[in-house]
């Protein structure tokens, strides 16, 4: 009996993740190493060179984060001036243009308006501003 019950708790748990998760089918990376210049900080644009994150790290990206409406306190959390900008087209049909710092917080603005936000810490690209988020309680920092 435990045996069902944990094969059914497995099935449902993966059932509703991947119900949950947009997956990519087609996706471009138009833009890296770039920085929001809102400070003109030669610094950051500096900082920013090396933020190249790659189209097989983008498509596992989007493959991975977490979806909102709204970015809450994700936005003063995460921010980065390094971005990186393309277009992707997920299987459900949708698509629409993409931005995403390198702290893993992201934006897509799809082709009907809308737009979503998108959140994955754990990624595999060269963060420069690695272990600056949330004060640094990463315990990779």
């Amino acid at each position: 009996m435990t045996s069902i019950f944990t094969a059914i708790f497995c099935i449902f748990i993966v059932v509703s993740v991947h119900a949950q998760a947009r997956v990519v089918s087609h996706l471009e990376v138009k833009g890296i190493g770039l920085y929001s210049d809102q400070r003109n900080d030669k610094y950051e644009e500096r900082a920013c060179k090396v933020f190249r994150p790659t189209k097989k790290q983008m498509t596992r990206y989007f493959n991975l984060s977490k979806e909102s409406e709204e970015s809450g306190d994700l936005l003063h959390e995460y921010y980065s001036p390094c971005l990186a900008i393309g277009s992707v087209i997920f299987k459900d049909g949708s698509s629409g243009r993409w931005t995403v710092q390198s702290s893993g917080l992201g934006i897509v603005v799809f082709e009907n308006g809308k737009s979503a936000v998108f959140f994955h810490k754990d990624n595999k690209w060269t963060d420069p501003y690695a272990c600056t988020y949330g004060l640094g309680n990463d315990p990779i920092c």
